[in-house]
């Protein structure tokens, strides 16, 4: 890559993954060599508080908005509000419930205003991950706007399946109206239960739609929860199990598809 890709964690549902996938494809990635940045564009602060422990005291995302707001330069407020994860060996612009204020904020400025706030981490990391905060908010599309990529985690039933189609009908709408816009990278169908026969009709639904961008399902499992409460990652807390391959091989498709652009 010539510069690090923006990649948004995205569905219209919340309860799908976007921050367990967030918290793994940071991990992998680092301990991979690659600098990653996890933005935590979500006002309820989950990964935030996964990789601090329960600390959501750190502002950083609003403390960034609103100081390029009032003019500060993007590059120094993101440095001065990034924090480096104790032992994670990646990097955190934090979210709490002060984000959605930021996102009002916004409101009233250049639709491109919030793009143009982040962009320049390209310069700086390798992969920033950003984990979105539920469509219905404001702010949700100029935070899409200011990804490359979009993986969109998903559950296998109908109400979650049409959060997908939502999600490729807003790339394509933000693509057509400004000339640029994220692109569909990859569907992740997680908590997957084979031995479930809706289950089973809806992964066959989703691969009829979406033929080669759904990527390997990960199964249900309670290993994934328990990493959270331990403020790890499946790899550290179970490396053994099923769950924790097919994180990986989701992790290994999302590094092969965006090396490879």
């Amino acid at each position: 890559m010539t510069r690090g890709r923006i990649i948004a964690l995205a569905n219209q549902k919340g309860g799908v993954g976007k921050t367990t996938l967030a918290v793994h494809f940071a991990s992998w990635l680092a301990a991979r060599g690659k600098r990653v940045v996890v933005i935590d564009g979500d006002p309820q602060g989950n990964a935030t508080s996964w990789l601090l422990d329960g600390d959501l005291s750190q502002p950083g995302l609003y403390r960034v908005i609103d100081s390029a707001l009032n003019g500060a330069e993007p590059r120094r407020a993101l440095e001065q509000n990034m924090l480096q994860v104790a032992g994670w060996d990646l990097s955190l612009l934090p979210g709490n419930a002060r984000s959605g204020d930021a996102m009002l904020l916004l409101m009233q400025r250049p639709f491109q205003t919030l793009a143009n706030t982040i962009r320049p981490l390209t310069t700086m990391v390798d992969y920033v991950l950003l984990d979105m905060p539920p469509s219905k908010l404001s702010g949700f599309r100029q935070m899409l706007y200011a990804a490359d990529f979009v993986v969109a985690p998903t559950l296998l039933e109908r109400m979650s399946l049409e959060g997908v189609q939502f999600m490729a009908q807003t790339c394509q709408q933000l693509q057509r109206d400004w000339e640029r816009g994220p692109r569909l990278l990859g569907i992740v169908p997680n908590m997957a239960r084979k031995r479930t026969v809706e289950h089973r009709e809806q992964m066959d639904l989703l691969v009829e739609i979406f033929n080669a961008s759904v990527w390997p399902p990960i199964p249900l499992s309670i290993r994934v929860s328990e990493a959270c409460s331990f403020g790890q990652t499946v790899f550290d807390s179970a490396p053994s199990e099923a769950v924790t391959e097919a994180i990986g091989l989701v992790c290994q498709r999302l590094f092969d598809n965006v090396e490879g652009e």
